[in-house]
Order: structure tokens, then sequence, then C-alpha cells
């Protein structure tokens, strides 16, 4: 028995066999969910069916199979990917990548519908072992190819390093697998799995297309499946359908015509035949085991798996029990998981051919509580639900012995648990007990130091007393201190004020030294305007001097014309002889008189031009008047900049004399904060000697004190012994 449970064992270590466990334990949930959805639409019982043709049902009947389609429809899909992520976790290699490869290549072999789709039939339990065997090959091509790959820089992100890594290797395990199905179905018209399934088919069914010894060869290698951790039920659940589907369409047409469910013309072995005596509480006819298990073990824990999975195996779910025993590579229950089917299939098929019980004739949902399931499926036959009792005594008749064992093992578990359970607790409580002994000796050691301890807080108390004391010349110091830190605040309002007062003067020098500088400006206009004025009056008094010649040239004009008019008066007299000389003179006397018209007009344009520059000088004149003025504001204002930049360095002379003044204070507080700090030193002096003789008695007394923690390490290794041993006595 020992060598088979090693040679268990290393299957159990099998990288492959673990993978589809995990994958097939992880689904279950899943699994169970869809199973129980199909149920409730298939369930042959008229007040079930009518309730779901009400409206509120036909809500419930919709969402059941929406559920369906999401769970045991797609088996495959599901066992696929969560088969290549539990496999790739083996090789280290990304369990998500591993999963993604394997039904991405699994969906490359799936057969196609005409219209390029692919079938549904093939996602669900129909396609499992070929999800299966697919998974394997594109995770294994994945871990080949896994040292093709692409290295980029670390500073890229990890998602994105990882998926250049797997680039080549994915791309290449995909690859492979479909270009192997394409030249597998270009030359043989069948993809890998269709031959898969064509290969199971063939190698399941007998020659008769469902006889006995085919039918026993097919539960036989369900739970073969089932032993290792895989689920045989949907692995083979095609298979089953393939062989013996038609024979349940054969005899539900052939019992629609003569309603005879004893005729000999109905095939016996079909899956519903499977489905309703062979696999009650599913499979490993598991019924058996819950019953054998509440009839004759005595193991706590087998009792609570049988109650727990009990419910479910009424509905033919019995994961609970094949994991929670387990039965899962079980030796003990290797011989009864396959005899106890096999027997059970013999004996409802001898039942049947000798027309003891009723053929099946009806399909009933797998999930139908054994009883009911064998009355509906023979038609309404008793002789179904008797058959089914029958079945379900002889397979707890093969248990039994088994169980036996196996609970006999499990007592014998459960009483040396037990026995070491007391065995912890008899050494825990004495070693509570030596404690609780070693514990008064130590209190009495205790005590001793106890004594020690409180002289040392006595000293210490007085100590504490003159530390108060130090502590309130301490408190006086940092009295002084704030003193200094207001003094040394004030000191530094004052210096902020004196920078204030700064500024403000140089603020003023700078609007000071503008206002001059605009002055000088207004003046050097003032002077220009001047010198302009003074050119102006040079023009007048040249055209006063052209005035003063033209006034001559009058005057020398008036002296010939008066000397003309003289001759003329004396020529009159001779007029009559010299008419002639007269007319000449009259004529100088007419160009005289032209003359000075034209003088007189040159006059006159002399004196609008000086009239004009006469203008034109006055306006200059007043400008600069003006400028005068404003020049004379101007320098009044800095007269008065000038004299606040004087008041300001007043002000801050009177600051410099606080300044100065808080700096006396703060010596002056000094040198007090300083005899403070002499009488503390001496103080510290005087308490620095005193804890030299606490000190000091403490160390005379320290020897009472190593005395008693000897003894307390003594203890704590006898404690440890006894814990120790205690802790062997468990693990033995």
């Amino acid at each position: 028995m020992e060598n088979i449970l090693q040679a268990a064992d290393r299957l159990f270590q099998n990288r492959y066999i673990i993978s589809i466990k995990k994958a097939f334990i992880i689904t279950l949930p899943i699994i169970i969910l869809g199973s129980i959805a199909s149920l409730i639409n298939n369930m042959p019982i008229d007040i079930v069916q009518t309730g779901l043709s009400t409206p509120a049902g036909q809500v419930i009947r919709v969402v059941n199979g929406a559920i369906w389609l999401g769970s045991t429809a797609i088996m495959a899909i599901l066992i696929a990917w969560t088969l290549g992520y539990y496999l790739g976790n083996t090789y280290k290699l990304n369990g998500t990548l591993s999963a993604l490869t394997s039904v991405s290549a699994y969906l490359t072999i799936c057969v196609r519908t005409s219209d390029g789709g692919i079938s549904l039939s093939q996602l669900g339990s129909s396609g499992l072992f070929g999800a299966i065997l697919i998974a394997i090959m594109a995770t294994e091509l994945y871990h080949a190819f896994s040292n093709l790959k692409i290295n980029i820089s670390e500073d890229t992100a990890e998602e994105v390093r990882q998926m250049f890594a797997a680039l080549f290797p994915v791309m290449l395990s995909v690859f492979c697998i479909a270009f192997t199905n394409g030249i597998i179905l270009t030359t043989s018209g069948k993809g890998i799995d269709e031959w898969i399934y064509t290969a199971l088919s063939l190698l399941f069914s007998a020659a008769d297309g469902g006889g006995l010894s085919g039918t026993l060869l097919l539960v036989f290698g369900i739970h073969i499946f089932w032993f290792f951790g895989i689920h045989g039920g949907n692995v083979m659940d095609s298979i089953m359908v393939s062989v013996f589907g038609e024979n349940l369409i054969h005899n539900t047409s052939q019992y629609a015509l003569n309603h005879d469910a004893f005729d000999k013309q109905l095939d016996i072995i079909s899956k519903g035949f499977l489905d309703t005596f062979v696999f009650m509480g599913g499979a490993g006819t598991s019924l058996c085991i819950i019953i054998a298990v509440l009839i004759i073990a005595r193991s706590r824990y087998m009792r609570s798996i049988a109650k727990m999975g009990g419910v479910f195996a009424l509905f033919n779910m019995n994961e609970i029990v094949l994991f929670g025993f387990p039965i899962i590579l079980n030796p003990i229950l290797l011989i009864p998981f396959l005899l106890t089917p096999l027997t059970i299939t013999l004996v409802s098929w001898s039942a049947m051919s000798l027309g003891l019980v009723a053929r099946v004739v009806t399909e009933v949902h797998w999930a139908m509580p054994p009883l009911i399931s064998g009355y509906l499926a023979t038609g309404g036959h008793l002789s179904g639900s008797v058959l089914q009792v029958i079945n379900i005594a002889a397979g707890i008749l093969i248990y039994l012995p088994f169980i036996r064992l196996m609970d006999r093992r499990a007592v014998q578990k459960e009483a040396q648990k037990d026995d070491n359970t007391a065995l912890l607790k008899n050494t825990l409580n004495t070693v509570i007990e030596k404690i609780n002994n070693s514990t008064g000796e130590v209190n009495g050691e205790i005590t001793d130091f106890s004594i020690v301890l409180e002289s040392v807080v006595r000293d210490l108390n007085m100590l504490s007393a003159q530390m108060q004391q130090q502590m309130q010349l301490m408190h006086t110091c940092d009295e002084y201190t704030r003193i200094i830190d207001t003094s040394v605040g004030n000191t530094d309002n004052s210096i902020k004020i004196v920078l204030q007062n700064m500024e403000k003067t140089n603020g003023l020098s700078m609007e000071g030294a503008q206002s001059m500088h605009q002055m000088m400006q207004k003046m050097e206009e003032t002077f220009l305007s001047t010198q302009k004025n003074n050119e102006l009056a040079s023009q007048l008094n040249l055209r006063c001097e052209q005035i003063e010649g033209m006034l001559k040239s009058i005057e020398d004009m008036f002296l010939q014309t008066a000397t003309l008019s003289h001759n003329a008066s004396i020529e009159v007299t001779h007029a009559g002889v010299h008419g002639k000389e007269f007319s000449v003179v009259a004529a100088n006397i007419k160009d005289l008189s032209e003359a000075t018209a034209k003088v007189v007009s040159d006059i006159e344009g002399l004196l609008q031009g000086m009239k004009a520059d006469t203008s034109d000088m006055i306006e200059r004149s007043e400008v600069s008047l003006r400028q005068v003025e404003t020049g004379l504001q101007k320098v009044i204002g800095a007269n008065q900049l000038f004299d606040e930049i004087v008041q300001n360095i007043h002000n801050i002379q009177v600051q410099c004399h606080a300044v100065l003044k808080h700096s006396g204070e703060v010596i002056g507080k000094l040198q007090q904060i300083n005899e403070q700090i002499r009488t503390t030193s001496h103080f510290f002096a005087e308490t620095a000697s005193h804890t030299s003789k606490v000190a000091e008695q403490v160390r005379n007394r320290s020897d009472e004190s190593k005395e008693m923690v000897h003894k307390l390490r003594k203890l704590n290794m006898e404690t440890s012994l006894m814990t120790v041993n205690a802790l062997e006595n468990l693990e033995s």
C-alpha cells in the first residue's frame, strides 16, 4: 500500500495532470452555475414548465439560457484559458499570455460554419478534449520559443516590455498550430479537432454502434479521467452523444408509436441510460459513497464532507465529494470508484435485457435526482426507480469495505491528533505548574529586591525635590531668556525702523536729485529764450539804423525839393522865354516825389516787421517769466525735500540712541543670566555627587539582583526545554 501511495504521489507531481486538475477545479463554479440553469429550464415536471411559461417564467428561462451560453456552452474556451495559464506558470512564463496563446490556438482549429464563423458546439463539452490537447501543445511551443524575445530598454513600461518579449513566441506558437491544422485539413478534409473527435469515437464505440463492451470501456475511461482530477464527464460528453445519441432518438420515436418501454426493439444503451442508472450522484455513483460514509464512518471529517456534498449529489453534482474526501488520486478508493459504475452498468444492462426493467425512452436532464429520473426516463415505470434503488444498494455494498478502511485510517489520524492535543495540553499544564512554583520563589526574591528599590526610590525622591528647586531657578532663567528675546525683538524692530528711515531718506534724496535736474532743464530753457530775445533785439536795432538812413534820404530829398521849388519860383519870371526848362524841372520834381513815396513804403514795411518782432519778444519774455517762476517753485520743493532729509537723519540718530539703550539692557540681563548659570552649575555639581552616592548604593545591592536574574534564566531554560518536548510530542 505504501508503494502504491508513493506511485500515486509521483503521478500527482506531473505538471500536466496538476495543471489540468487546477483548470477544472477553478472553472467548477461556472460549470455548476450553468448546470443549474440548464436543469431549471429542462426539468420535465409539469408545474415547473407551467411556471416557466408565465411572463416572469419567460424572463427566468431567458436568463438561464444566457447563463448556459456564458458557462457550459463555452467550456472548451474556459478550459483552454485556465489550462494554458496554470501550465504556463509551471514553466515560469507569463500566465496571461500563455492563456491567450492557448485560446487563440484552439480557435484556429475549430470547425467553421458555412458563414465563416465557429460552431458553438465546438466551444462546449464537444471540444473539451481538443481544447486540453491544443492548450498543452500551444503552451509547450510558447515555452520552446520563449528565448526568441525582443529586449528593449528597462525604462519602458513593464507591460510594453512583456509584450515585446512575448511577441515572437506567441505568434510562432499560434502559427505552428494553425499551419499544421491547415495542412491536415487540406489533405484529409478534417481538422485536428475533428480527428480527435473521430479517434475517440472509434476508440469507445463497439462494433455494433453502442454495445456493452464499448459502454464499459467508455465508463472506465470517464472514471480514469476523474481519478486524475480531469472532469471525465465533460471530456467524454461529446463521445457519448456521438456513440449513443441516435439510440435515444430511436427509442423515443419507437415509444411514441407503441408506448411499450419493454419493447425488445428499443436500444438498451444510451446517454440517458448512463446518466439515469450509472452516474447517480455523479461519477463513481457518488451517492453510494455518501450513504456508505453516513452508515459506517466514524471520522468527523468524512461525515462532514458527506453531509456537505449530499445536497449537491442529489442533483448529480459530486465535485465536493471527489475533491473533498478526496477520491482524486486516492489509491484506497480507486478500485471501488472504477468497479461500482462498471458493476452497475452490467446489472442495469442485464435487467433490461431480461425484460425486468423498462428501457430508457425519454430524455431526462442529467441533473434530475435519482428515483425521479428513473421513473421519468422509463416512461413512467416504477421499475426504473426500483432498478436505481438496487444499483445504489449494490454500490453501497462495494464501497463499504473500502470506506471502512479509509474511515479506520481517518479515525486513527483524528485519534492521534486528539492524543497529541491531550499530550500537548498536559505538557502545557505541567509547564504552567512549574512556572507557578517558580513564580513563588521569584516572588520572594522580588520582595527583597523591592526593599532595595524602595531605598533607591527614597533617594531619588530627595533628588527630585532638589531638582524641582533648581527647576524653579531654571524657570527664572527662562523668564530672563524671554526678556532677552523681547529686548532682541525690540532691537530688531529698531533696526527695521532705521532701515525704513534710511530707505525713505534714499527715496527723498532721489526725488530731490530729480527736482534739481528738472530745475536745471528749465533754467537752460530760460537761457535759450533770453538768447533768442537778444537776437531779436539786435535785429530791431539794425532795422532802426536802416530807418535812420531812410530818414536822412528823405531829409536830402526834402532839401532838394526845396531847392527845386526855389529855382522854379525864380524861373517863373522867365517862363515865357525859357518854357522848356520848366518842363525839365517839373520832371525832376516828379521823380523826387516818386522816390519819396517809395521810401515811405519801405518805412512802413520796416515798421510792420518791427511790430512783429516786438510781439514775439514780448511772448518769449512772458514764457521766460513763467519758466523762471516754475524753476523757483522747483527750488522751493527741493528745499523742502532737503528739510525732510535733515529730519529723517535726526530720526535715525534718535533710533540709534534707542538701539544703544536696548543693548545696555541686554547686557544687564546677560549678566544676571550668567550669575544664574553659575548657581545652576554649582547645584548640578552637588547633584552629580549625590547621584554617585545613589549609584554606589545600587551597585552594592546588585549581587542580590544578579542572583535573582540567574534564577529567572534557569526557569526560562526549564520552560524552553519543556516547550521543545511538547512540540516534539505534537510533531510525532
